[in-house]
């Protein structure tokens, strides 16, 4: 179903590629902690677990939409979710439309399923490399082809609007590198565009203003959690609404981690299977659930609602028995912001530089299958050290 296939480029060749990716692709951060987090090997998916992934995906972004449109109105359930008050208003009032992004990332399993433990709906990343590697890389050969088109599902979702904003948190170089890949996307198909932080959205004349440019619609790679904190947040609750954003602040809904807990009390029927199969149990943090937590701490996996890049997950069979008291101790300061949730067992994968961890992670826009972005791991937690793995399907 999943394996692995070193690239087959000359080293000389490959040394291209990782130039030509850090200064074509604008993927500037290969390197972290002194290691090269791009590996040259690749994961291979077969022919049903490709569709297997497909399925699944974007199944569960159907059920998460049908979530999210029966709490987006509901405060109490907002409020369970972990999501600021004060952009309620606006997650109620933003129209629906077609620009949608998200990013799915499922574990292989020991019991032979594909679990995904939270959705990256709200800034998910990975644009350099799930685009660059197979402009870079070429014909795989062997009977082996790149599945999905980001860049043509991304330019596509916004045909019809001419002048569009990327809009990113301008102190991160980070951030800026995936924003200046989709730029490049953009105007290559026509667009025009302008760079620039949340807080320069002003009112004009029939249309927003970024920078003083009269935009058409935007894109968001700005976590939705940080939003309370721009100087202009009174006008995006005015004009939030009436600029067409790919990522709408309403995803939060569906980024927060304890969305599984309201989930699975209040999923619709046709998607209880599907959760039930590939969404772990999640609970809300209780405070009368600590003494089972610390006796049951190798089951558990404790999450802040909101985090980034693996910075608020602690599992308990990876943790000490100092740190994971730690942990449950901070969850006590802010217990609504916590969850706990059940472990699954993650299966290891063998790669020449040893054994690792995957999560194969596959973008949706709009609804459908568009490309993917995965990941590998020294252990079975992906953080900012996790390495970059290009992934190939084997033609049926």
């Amino acid at each position: 179903m999943i394996g692995t296939r070193r690239w087959r480029q000359s080293p000389d060749d490959r040394a291209r590629v990782m130039h030509d990716l850090r200064f074509r692709h604008f993927k500037w951060d290969t390197y972290a902690c002194g290691t090269c987090l791009v590996l040259p090997e690749a994961l291979v998916l077969s022919a049903q677990a490709h569709q297997d992934v497909v399925r699944i995906v974007e199944s569960l972004h159907g059920a998460v939409v049908r979530f999210e449109r029966r709490v987006r109105h509901d405060r109490d359930a907002l409020r369970q979710l972990g999501i600021p008050p004060v952009l309620f208003p606006l997650i109620a009032d933003e129209p629906e439309h077609g620009l949608e992004l998200a990013r799915y990332d499922l574990f292989p399993t020991e019991d032979g399923r594909w679990m995904v433990s939270e959705f990256n709906e709200d800034v998910p990343g990975g644009f350099n490399e799930s685009v660059g590697l197979p402009d870079l890389l070429g014909d795989p050969g062997d009977g082996l082809l790149w599945a999905g088109d980001l860049r043509r599902a991304f330019v596509d979702a916004f045909d019809g609007h001419d002048r569009v904003a990327l809009l990113y948190a301008t102190a991160f170089s980070e951030d800026l590198q995936h924003v200046l890949a989709l730029e490049r996307w953009l105007v290559g198909a026509g667009h025009d565009t302008v760079l620039a932080s949340p807080a320069h959205l002003t009112r004009g004349w029939k249309r927003p203003r970024i920078l003083g440019e009269p935009v058409d619609a935007a894109f968001r790679f700005y976590p939705g959690e940080w939003m309370p904190r721009l100087p202009n947040l009174r006008t995006w609750l005015a004009l939030g609404p009436r600029l067409p954003l790919m990522n709408p602040v309403r995803h939060l809904v569906r980024q927060s981690k304890t969305m599984f807990a309201l989930w699975r009390e209040d999923v619709h029927a046709e998607d209880r299977e599907l959760v039930e199969r590939h969404c772990p149990r999640t609970e809300p943090f209780r405070p009368a659930a600590v003494p089972t937590l610390r006796d049951e701490q190798t089951r558990w996996v404790l999450k802040r609602a909101f985090g980034r890049m693996g910075d608020s997950v602690v599992i308990g069979a990876l943790a000490t028995p100092l740190e994971w008291n730690q942990t449950i101790a901070e969850a006590l300061q802010a217990p609504g912001d916590w969850c706990a949730q059940e472990r699954f067992v993650v299966s290891p994968l063998t790669f020449e530089t040893g054994t690792l961890y995957p999560a194969v992670g596959a973008f949706v826009v709009n609804g459908r299958f568009a490309g993917y972005y995965s990941r590998a791991a020294r252990r079975p937690l992906i953080t900012h050290e996790a390495f970059h793995v290009a992934t190939l399907v084997r033609a049926a």
